[in-house]
């Protein structure tokens, strides 16, 4: 009896354990009912908000008017139709023309961009160069360094600010043997089977290939009339190698243009080989004496600032002293001012007093006391 309520308590638990079972299959059915209720709940709401936007549209266009009846759009559309292979190749023409227009508007825009100059030099830009900043004052040999080694060129170019400097360099080069071709506004000097090229910085040649170059007073760079010229050279010239001399005040902007080409930079300073000092007193006893010319000596110049206050003052000094003048001016012809700097130079000659232009602070060498 004992094995019959041991296999009847059995029984119970095992439909107590299925009773169970069945109870929390329930409980998850019953939450997943209750999330599929929701979901339904939300596509009605969904569906509900749809109709009643569906509804307002049809209320609005049934408040609209056709802008044309059905007969009048199928007339339209066969016109259409009709004209289309006509109106078409009109159209693709026109797009294409409209599109070629559009591309010389971009290329104007690119060659017209004057936000990067040193775009505009392509040749130039082919090969990464060598910019040598030889910095420093009058007669300080900054431009001397660069002309020694402008000669151990192959083939090289020198640009100056003056036609009389650049005539001065061509004199200098071809007296060591160097075929040089002289380049300036007022003359050529074209030599046969040439290697380098003394000019000024305006006729700067673009299209050659040079292995040296030399830019001289760089710092000319910021004049607002003449500056375009130095930047036009020191962008575009074709050459690994280029020296620039100038004021150490263009250091800055010759440093952020090499680069912007993406070139090398290096610098060289100088100083003053000899002191630049002012005198105490003036030719002159006073502020209104006359006849202040009188007391020139030899080795002397006089900066004048127009051609007829520099002939007039050399008529004065011949006049009142023992000494001869030379005179030089930007506009005098090449020959003549070579000569007039020749004779005041030569310890020998009788002309002792030079009256010149502020050209002559352009690096002329002249040896003035």
């Amino acid at each position: 009896s004992e094995m019959n309520e041991l296999d009847q308590i059995e029984e119970e638990l095992s439909k107590t354990l299925l009773q169970l079972e069945e109870l929390s299959k329930s409980k998850y059915k019953a939450k997943d009912v209750a999330k599929q209720r929701n979901k339904v709940n939300q596509a009605k709401g969904a569906a509900d908000s749809a109709a009643k936007r569906i509804t307002a549209l049809e209320s609005e266009m049934s408040k609209l008017t056709l802008p044309m009846s059905e007969e009048e759009f199928e007339a339209t559309t066969e016109n259409i139709m009709r004209i289309a292979p006509f109106v078409a190749p009109a159209l693709a023409r026109f797009i294409t023309n409209r599109h070629e227009d559009f591309d010389k508007y971009r290329q104007l825009a690119i060659h017209t961009d004057l936000t990067k100059p040193h775009e505009w030099y392509a040749h130039a830009r082919l090969d990464k160069r060598k910019i040598i900043f030889h910095a420093g004052p009058t007669n300080s040999g900054k431009t001397y360094n660069a002309l020694q080694r402008l000669k151990q060129a192959k083939k090289g170019m020198y640009l100056a600010p003056l036609r009389l400097l650049a005539a001065e360099t061509y004199e200098s080069l071809t007296a060591e043997g160097i075929y040089t071709d002289l380049i300036t506004g007022q003359e050529k000097r074209k030599v046969p089977f040439s290697t380098h090229q003394s000019s000024t910085v305006e006729l700067a040649s673009l299209e050659e290939d040079f292995d040296v170059v030399v830019i001289d007073e760089i710092q000319m760079l910021r004049d607002e009339f003449r500056g375009f010229a130095w930047t036009r050279a020191l962008l575009g010239v074709r050459c690994k190698e280029i020296h620039v001399c100038g004021g150490a005040e263009a250091i800055d902007i010759v440093k952020k243009m090499s680069r912007m080409c993406g070139d090398d930079f290096e610098l060289h300073q100088y100083e003053r080989f000899s002191d630049l000092k002012v005198l105490d007193y003036s030719l002159a006893k006073s502020p209104t004496s006359r006849g202040s010319y009188e007391n020139v000596q030899p080795g002397d110049c006089v900066v004048a600032f127009s051609r007829r206050d520099i002939f007039a003052i050399k008529r004065e000094i011949e006049k009142n002293t023992s000494f001869k003048c030379c005179v030089i001016y930007g506009t005098l012809p090449p020959d003549v001012r070579a000569e007039q700097a020749r004779r005041f130079n030569d310890p020998n000659s009788e002309y002792e007093i030079l009256v010149a232009s502020d050209a002559i602070g352009m690096g002329l060498n002249l040896f003035i006391k």
